[in-house]
């Protein structure tokens, strides 16, 4: 088994831990929340809000203006704006789907574009309030990391916002970060 596959197994396993009971629910990272869902949903109206969406087990679909975005342990959905969409969901009790939810904070990002000297370019493309990028490994070892974390209390005090930051840098690097680049320079 390639380290991808052990990464993706790995990841599953922590969210299985974390996320034990049906729904979103809080951690005890204030900017973190992890989602099961045992049952299949079809396609529904949903507001999605700003966020970093990582799925450890199942898949789910978003669809907008015609587009079709499809977040599962291969790819993880970015939202830098609030967007009404439909959603649906495949999941089962033998394999629910597992997510962790990343709020994403435009003060946070904003810093980190400061502190990288970064600006958004006016020339460049208008990204999306959506997208669906490859899961890297680098971002997969982050995701792990914040759930062991979550494991532990004093960690997840201690250390939860620290890797979150890390795992928001991850994004900002990808070939996506231009949503979030996006959400830094909105006017609030």
């Amino acid at each position: 088994m390639n380290k991808v596959s052990n990464q993706q197994r790995r990841l599953a396993d922590l969210l299985g831990k974390v996320a034990v009971e049906e729904g979103m629910n809080r951690t005890a990272i204030d900017v973190v929340e992890v989602f099961r869902a045992s049952a299949p949903t079809s396609r529904a109206p949903i507001v999605y809000l700003p966020r970093i969406l990582i799925v450890g087990q199942g898949r789910k679909r978003a669809f907008l203006g015609g587009e079709t975005y499809v977040y599962d342990p291969n790819n993880y959905l970015v939202l830098s704006v609030p967007l009404p969409a439909e959603c649906e969901t495949e999941a089962s009790p033998d394999e629910p789907v597992l997510l962790l939810a990343i709020h994403l904070e435009q003060a946070m990002v904003g810093e980190m574009m400061l502190e990288l000297d970064e600006s958004v370019m006016s020339d460049a493309p208008t990204p999306r309030g959506i997208c669906s990028t490859p899961m890297a490994p680098e971002l997969a070892g982050a995701v792990i990391r914040l759930l062991e974390c979550l494991e532990k209390p004093t960690d997840s005090r201690i250390l939860g916002r620290q890797i979150v930051r890390e795992i928001v840098y991850r994004v900002l690097q990808s070939e996506q970060g231009g949503a979030l680049r996006a959400l830094a320079s909105r006017d609030e």
